[in-house]
């Protein structure tokens, strides 16, 4: 769970960064917030295939963990 809220965090805050230098940039806002929300318009299909490897490997990773702790836990000593 600590790891999920530092990438989420890490992630907002990366976010407000680059929405901070754009408005320093003079962009539009209505072009800061297009830029925002699609960031993935760029991508080539095998980037789209190795973005979404590495969520999968993320949370299937998280998954076992939470399932070794729950099973842990679970056992008596």
């Amino acid at each position: 769970m600590k790891l999920f809220i530092v990438t989420i965090s890490l992630a907002l805050a990366l976010l407000c960064l680059i929405i901070g230098l754009d408005i320093l940039m003079g962009i539009p806002k209505r072009g800061i917030i297009w830029k925002a929300i699609t960031p993935f318009r760029v991508m080539e299909p095998a980037e789209y295939i190795i973005v979404t490897l590495f969520f999968l490997f993320f949370f299937i990773k998280a998954i076992m963990s939470f399932l070794k702790k729950r099973k842990s836990s679970s056992t008596p000593n």
